[in-house]
């Protein structure tokens, strides 16, 4: 996430406020290293020749720090490499009450191994994967309330 993305955030924020009654904060985690940061585990380069690293999991150690409070309950999301980071966290943990892993990035070796468990999973939905990813997706955003 960049300065560049405070804008948007604060615009997603005012429409959620809309939506609900319900007293919300959400919280945008700075990542420094896109496909490293947010990758599960390592897979070569799919653009370019910057491969992706297996930096998930202290990503994740990261968020949960900042969701340590047990009276409040937390949801995790993210777009194309987020939305994969966040569909594999919600299996590495319960202290989400729900994940939003939009159009998840579906290009890194493995993920298709999500994908099957998640069409399994009991909330029945189904994930596929879709879209390109954009020059400014550097951003995995939690919610709480």
């Amino acid at each position: 996430m960049g300065d560049h993305d405070l804008r948007e955030i604060e615009g997603e924020v005012a429409q959620i406020r809309k939506l609900t009654a319900l007293d919300f904060q959400m919280t945008a985690v700075k990542v420094d290293d896109w496909n490293l940061d947010l990758s599960p585990w390592k897979a070569p380069a799919v653009f370019g020749n910057e491969d992706f690293g297996e930096g998930a999991a202290s990503l994740l150690e990261e968020i949960l720090r900042l969701c340590s409070d047990e009276s409040k309950t937390y949801y995790l999301g993210g777009y194309s490499l987020a939305g994969l980071f966040s569909l594999w966290a919600s299996y590495q943990t319960d202290r989400f009450a729900g994940v939003a892993a939009a159009s998840p990035c579906g290009v890194v070796p493995r993920v298709s191994a999500l994908y099957e468990r998640a069409r399994e999973s009991e909330s029945g939905s189904l994930l596929k994967p879709g879209g390109q990813r954009g020059k400014d997706e550097k951003s995995c955003y939690g919610y709480c309330r």
